[in-house]
């Protein structure tokens, strides 16, 4: 459980101590009050003052709310009475004073509803629910305010507000041991807390609080790991703010979460106890902290079979002595201000440790009274009570939100008759124009398709045309001239004539056979479906197939160079048909520029060198010749598909492009008129 606090009454902050905290921003304001400028500021320094003091100082935290008091009564400043009223029974029930505590709150609660302060409402009803659950442990009365403190910080809208109220709210669950219900609520308000991402000091000191709450119920629910994250995680938060209340109740949590390892319990146990004496050493957990203690020290008597040395007193009788001076201190505490639950628990170990020291007697006195408590505290009836809390917020919640529900209702209503005309002809509309829309987009998408089709078919037949017409006409005509000749006259021709055109029938039959296959390789490649053959090939095979093949060119030179066991991944077929074309082109070429400038070349021999080598990871194939050179239009059936075919050299090109496509094989060219052509092939 946590205070509300009453930040409402400072509506400005002081710029000389905006980035002071703790104890220098106390010095700080301490030294202005002096120079005040006016009776509201002065008023308002008394308030940070003693806000400041709730975290280190519960004594001079009173001493200042009560000179705030007296000062804004001289005023007749109404708020400020109510805050200072507030603030005075927040220090008596820290002080363990009911009686005093519930009379000051009660003060303020009346000013603030004469002036319809709900934030402040909200903030000291809380600190009365504070009251009765620290001081007399009647946590049915505890969540009745809290409760109602919730309804007001909830009608605010503040986080601040509805985070503590969450919090305080889930306390109660955990001490009640109803655990789903106390994480259902801390989380909620730890949630709250996260998402805001608050610079400010007392938002960040919410997050450490609530950081420690979850703490404090895992502690309870024995999740020693939970217990310990978030317990260690809410330490590093409060000294970043220099909460000392804070770190007094977290190391109190730690300590008791340490489980067995009773040096670094005590280490954290005694660092409580040094803040807590420093701070209020009646505050109800400052006094749970001394009864951990001394169960601590009993502890090692108990179970510590390691009989560990580090840990002072080292004797058995000294330690047993500590422990139950500890524990009947918080019993005296807890006797002293009226609290009953822990006094009670108190009670049960200290029985524990008198029957091990044969104090039979009392040990018998102690626990009967733990025992009375533990029926009354947690009663059925108890639990009852608080759970008809709960369920009557809900419904007044449930019977708000169908109120809210009834007048957006009413309001929808209102606004469908004006809409349903124009929704109706928006939707006819963008019906009408969807429909167009899709039918539209339907025709144009067949149209695309059928003309893609009959453009492909059109280039396919205009290829297939001009090879036909080109490439077998012609030689099927020389060879049908011939034939007819050699049968009609054949004594017109003398013998060495009639050798030689056998020859040249010879030829054209020959190439006319290699065309037809070429062909038939490339209308392969032009079927749908189509996958080359791919192997490893030896680049040497391929140069032994072209030196056959082009076997009786002995006017051309033809030279092969490739490095020994180069290989290269391809279709043995396509690669092979590629080769023989331009070897073939080049041939034709070197043949053609003999006839045009009539007779053997001046430039020497007619040379063709093909070269193979590895690199880049590619195999590059290179053919080039010492020929008159390829024209740009010549070389344009190497990269359009338009292109007219002249010839066989036409052809070849054309059949060239398809078929190194076919098999992933780049081809770039370079020629220059008149001294010669290079092609180069390059295979992955």
């Amino acid at each position: 459980m946590r205070y509300l606090h009453l930040l409402a009454f400072l509506l400005v902050a002081l710029p000389a101590s905006a980035q002071k905290q703790g104890r220098a921003l106390i010095d700080s304001l301490v030294a202005e009050l002096p120079k005040a400028a006016n009776d509201t500021v002065k008023g308002r320094l008394y308030r940070v003052i003693a806000e400041e003091y709730f975290f280190t100082n519960i004594d001079q935290a009173l001493h200042y709310s009560r000179l705030g008091l007296q000062h804004t009564t001289r005023m007749k400043w109404q708020r400020g009475i109510g805050v200072f009223n507030s603030y005075v029974g927040r220090a008596y029930s820290d002080k363990g004073n009911y009686d005093s505590s519930r009379s000051y709150l009660l003060k303020a609660i009346g000013i603030y509803k004469t002036l319809g302060d709900t934030w402040n409402l909200a903030s000291t009803t809380n600190n009365l629910g504070v009251a009765e659950q620290n001081i007399r442990s009647n946590y049915p009365a505890a969540m009745r305010y809290y409760v109602e403190g919730l309804k007001y910080a909830e009608a605010t809208g503040d986080n601040y507000l509805i985070g503590l109220g969450l919090d305080n709210i889930s306390e109660i669950y955990r001490l009640q041991k109803n655990y789903p219900k106390a994480l259902q609520f801390g989380l909620r308000a730890l949630t709250l807390r996260q998402k805001q991402h608050n610079p400010d000091i007392n938002a960040r000191r919410e997050l450490a609080a609530s950081l420690t709450s979850m703490a404090a119920l895992y502690t309870q629910m024995e999740n020693w790991p939970k217990a310990r994250q978030y317990g260690l995680g809410a330490v590093a938060e409060h000294q970043k703010v220099a909460n000392k209340e804070g770190l007094a109740k977290t190391y109190s949590i730690v300590s008791t979460a340490m489980q067995r390892d009773y040096r670094r319990k005590i280490n954290y146990g005694l660092k409580a106890k040094q803040l807590w004496d420093s701070l209020n050493p009646r505050h109800q957990t400052a006094v749970s902290n001394l009864a951990n203690l001394g169960v601590a020290y009993f502890d090692l008597v108990r179970y510590d079979t390691l009989n560990d040395t580090t840990i002072q007193p080292v004797i058995r009788t000294d330690r047993l002595r500590l422990a139950e001076r500890y524990l009947i201190e918080a019993i005296r505490l807890s006797a002293d201000k009226g609290e009953i639950d822990d006094q009670a628990h108190f009670r049960g170990n200290l029985a524990e440790l008198q029957a091990l020291t044969g104090d039979y007697k009392g040990a018998y006195e102690n626990f009967r009274a733990y025992q009375t408590v533990q029926d009354s505290l947690y009663s059925q009836e108890s639990k009852n009570k608080i759970a008809a809390l709960e369920g009557k917020r809900e419904i007044e919640l449930r019977d708000k939100q169908l109120e809210i529900n009834r007048l957006v209702i009413a309001g929808q209503k209102r606004q469908q008759l004006a809409l349903l005309v124009g929704v109706g002809l928006l939707l006819v509309i963008g019906g009408l124009l969807f429909w167009q829309s899709r039918t539209r987009k339907k025709t144009n998408t067949t149209l695309l398709h059928l003309n893609q089709e009959l453009d492909e078919a059109n280039q396919v037949k205009a290829r297939f045309f001009a090879i036909l017409s080109h490439d077998l006409r012609s030689p099927i005509a020389n060879l049908i001239n011939f034939l007819h000749l050699q049968r009609e006259s054949p004594d017109l021709l003398p013998p060495d004539q009639v050798a030689r055109h056998q020859q040249t029938v010879t030829e054209a039959a020959e190439d006319l056979l290699d065309t037809m296959e070429s062909m038939l390789l490339w209308s392969k490649g032009q079927m749908q479906q189509f996958k080359p053959d791919m192997k490893m090939i030896p680049v040497k095979t391929l140069f032994e197939y072209l030196q056959r093949f082009f076997a009786s060119a002995t006017d051309v030179r033809i030279s092969f160079d490739a490095p020994d066991g180069l290989q290269v991944a391809t279709d043995e077929d396509y690669l092979r048909t590629i080769m023989q074309n331009l070897t073939s082109n080049a041939i034709h070429a070197l043949q053609n520029k003999s006839d045009r400038i009539g007779g053997p070349r001046t430039g020497g021999p007619g040379h063709i060198q093909w070269q193979a080598r590895p690199e880049n990871g590619h195999v590059v194939l290179t053919i080039s010749d010492n020929g008159p050179g390829l024209s740009e239009s010549q070389l344009q059936a190497l990269y359009t598909n338009d292109a007219a075919i002249r010839g066989k050299s036409g052809l070849g090109l054309h059949l060239i492009r398809d078929l190194a496509r076919a098999i992933a094989c780049q081809i770039t060219v370079r020629s220059e008129q008149g001294a010669g052509t290079e092609f180069r092939l390059t295979i992955a």
